[in-house]
């Protein structure tokens, strides 16, 4: 082995013996800081969560108590049959619903089953009495159910079939002493009620709400809402025990939920295990309506260790640069004139330039051969360069023509075609998987006819800037023709398409430099769809899949990103 090796090679194995134990040293030292902060931060989103959830909620309790408590209320359950009672009970109803935010309610009579509503429309005003419940129905399961668990107040997210709506209901035994004699309450919009309190606009910060049992009442995504939780038993219910990955982690939020209600304890927090990923729960309980609130962050978008990492930076940079200058010692006085000479000798033969340095280097016959091998060298390379220059000069201006649009600076649809082509070779041998997403200016005919093209064209170009820097340097776009954009990604899966598609609408969406003759901000919309190749996928096919999610992200209202199973799961709904 020669010399040169040797020296790298011993510069390798003093970094490695050095930095690996710095990198440990620094990566427990930024965790350890990051959890104890991500665990302060959850005590406090859990709190302000659960005061943006009571507020709501406790003003509706309030009337729904008065409303049950009310004496016209309370007469009329007694003699139902009672017409005077009847009519001011009515116009007590009447007066509660007029608070209420929601302006409904609904009053449901133990002694003959009538359930009473009226809503914001006041759309059955004069005929409030709707239905008789029946024990024996399921819809009516409900009513009975809660009056047999003698709750004074009780509060789920239950359809009411009868009255073809979803609420968020808060339900108030009417009582008169230890009798109970039906159950008073009204109803929140589900759909505001989640857009108000568990959106959240912040990254990795997902809110939700569960009852005593763990049941789902309040989250984000509908489908995972237990409904009706009261008619269920524990193994029907949508509990928690959905969104942990592991066992342990949903025994442990159930204990600390349990501890919650019988301690003087605010918050509990706990790590836990979701969708492969580690997260903090925050947990708090809320006695006024039985329920928990619980909200999980997301260590790695939240607190993710790259942020740490410029102490690291600074010590691995110190490092090398020790053991650079020891190289860059050895390899002056040692190794560099021979080098520099075979560097010479190489670049020669494949027609760079000899290093400048190399005429100073070395003393005696050693720097006479290398002041005559230069003269030699500047003779054959000017008379290369000479002619190398024009070739290339005559070259880079046809491929421009040829492959580039003029316009927006990226290929056009002949380069982009060259390149997928070349690419679908590469990605069968190296059996990796090729993907494009095919993105459509939403509107574009509307700007060109409301602004005039010289601002349809400033959008195209606007556009072509987003693309280019939200691609990854080794992706390639190309304006495909007219408002019509394709991005060739290598490698990518189904799941690069779709964040680098919603990152692109994002961008686009955002973007406000494009402006009208008055000043006045363009908007810009786009659709995108992505496809991913499939083994032995050829051209045609592969640009016909990502032409059918473009189809369907336009034809579900554009926008959007839909990839190429989105587009055949949406082609067999419609057939």
């Amino acid at each position: 082995m020669n010399l040169r090796p040797r020296f790298h090679l011993l510069t390798i194995v003093f970094f490695i013996i050095f930095a690996i134990p710095s990198w440990l040293a620094v990566r427990a030292l930024a965790e350890g800081i990051m959890e104890q902060w991500a665990v302060r931060y959850a005590e406090k989103q859990v709190l302000y969560d659960k005061g943006r959830t009571l507020q709501p909620i406790l003003r509706e309790v309030a009337l729904s108590r008065q409303l049950a408590s009310s004496q016209p209320i309370r007469e009329w359950a007694h003699k139902p049959e009672n017409k005077d009672f009847a009519r001011r009970a009515v116009a007590e109803m009447e007066g509660f619903r007029k608070n209420f935010q929601d302006h409904s309610y609904f009053v449901a009579l133990l002694k003959n089953g009538h359930y009473f509503h009226n809503n914001a429309a006041n759309e059955f005003a004069g005929e409030e009495f709707r239905y008789v419940m029946d024990p024996r129905n399921k819809k009516d399961a409900w009513f009975y159910d809660l009056i047999r668990k003698q709750r004074d107040i009780h509060i789920n997210v239950n359809p009411d079939p009868n009255l073809g709506v979803t609420k968020l209901w808060i339900d108030v035994l009417i009582r008169d002493g230890n009798d109970i004699l039906g159950i008073a309450g009204t109803g929140l919009d589900l759909t505001a009620f989640i857009k108000n309190v568990v959106e959240e606009d912040t990254p990795g910060v997902t809110s939700l709400f569960v009852d005593h049992d763990g049941a789902i009442q309040i989250h984000r995504n509908q489908s995972l809402i237990d409904f009706a939780s009261i008619s269920k038993t524990k193994s029907q219910q949508n509990t928690i025990k959905l969104l942990f990955d592991r066992e342990d982690d949903h025994k442990a939020v159930l204990a600390a939920m349990k501890e919650l209600e019988v301690q003087k304890k605010t918050v509990a927090t706990l790590f836990v295990q979701v969708g492969g990923k580690r997260h903090i729960a925050g947990i708090a309980y809320l006695p006024e309506i039985d329920w928990h609130e619980i909200t999980l962050l997301d260590l790695d978008v939240l607190l993710p260790f790259s942020q740490f990492t410029g102490i690291l930076v600074v010590y691995t940079l110190t490092l090398l640069g020790i053991l650079f200058l020891f190289n860059l010692a050895l390899r002056r006085f040692v190794l560099t004139p021979l080098q520099q000479l075979d560097k010479a000798m190489a670049a020669v033969e494949t027609g760079s330039d000899v290093p400048p340095e190399l005429e100073r280097l070395g003393s005696g016959e050693i720097g006479r051969l290398m002041k005559r091998f230069v003269q030699m060298a500047k003779s054959v390379t000017v008379s290369r360069r000479d002619l190398e220059f024009k070739v290339q000069e005559r070259t880079i201006a046809l491929e421009r023509l040829t492959k580039i649009d003029p316009l927006t600076e990226l290929l056009n649809r002949r380069g982009m075609s060259e390149r997928i082509e070349a690419e679908l070779m590469r990605a069968r041998r190296e059996q990796n998987a090729l993907g494009l997403l095919w993105l459509d200016v939403d509107g574009f005919k509307e700007i060109n006819d409301r602004y005039g093209h010289a601002a349809g064209d400033r959008a195209l170009e606007t556009i072509a800037g987003i693309i280019d820097a939200t691609i990854r340097p080794y992706d390639v776009a190309a304006r495909w023709g007219g408002d019509e954009f394709l991005i060739m990604l290598y490698p990518a899966d189904e799941a690069t398409l779709r964040a680098l598609g919603e990152r692109l609408l994002d961008a686009i969406a955002s973007c406000r430099n494009v402006t009208g003759q008055d000043g006045t901000p363009i908007a810009l919309r786009a659709s995108i769809g992505g496809h991913s190749s499939a083994s032995g996928e050829d051209f045609t096919h592969l640009l016909q899949q990502a032409d059918r999610a473009l189809y369907a992200a336009k034809a579900d209202g554009r926008n959007c990103y839909r990839s190429s199973p989105d587009a055949l799961e949406n082609h067999l709904i419609r057939t």
